[in-house]
């Protein structure tokens, strides 16, 4: 599994399918984890089943959690469901790649 994170329009998708031929790619992942916590499932959970059922996965997402704190409670419930599901898939991809203005800068 690769992780490949950044900002709205920073390129992830785009580096995603490139550096991966081929490969599963499960764009807007943010929004899947957003989908998941409606529907009442804990965001760990989700991600846990997410790196077993698609080990091979490339996972493309937005960062939501930088900037400023939103006012209404269901944005920051948001942010932190995504953060919390994004450490999982993190620790438990081969690598994770940050892209910045579409320029890849890999932390794992």
């Amino acid at each position: 599994m690769k992780l490949y994170v950044g900002g709205a329009w920073q390129g992830q998708e785009e580096l995603a399918v490139q550096e991966n031929p081929g490969a599963l790619i499960l764009a807007d992942f943010h929004e899947k984890i957003r989908e998941a916590a409606a529907a009442g499932e804990d965001p760990r959970e989700f991600a846990r089943r997410i790196c077993a059922s698609h080990p091979d996965a490339v996972i493309v997402a937005n960062e939501v959690g930088a900037g400023v704190v939103p006012m209404r409670a269901e944005d920051r419930a948001f942010r932190e469901a995504v953060g919390r599901a994004l450490c999982i898939i993190a620790q438990n991809a081969e690598s994770v790649t940050r892209s910045v203005c579409g320029i890849g800068v890999r932390i794992k």
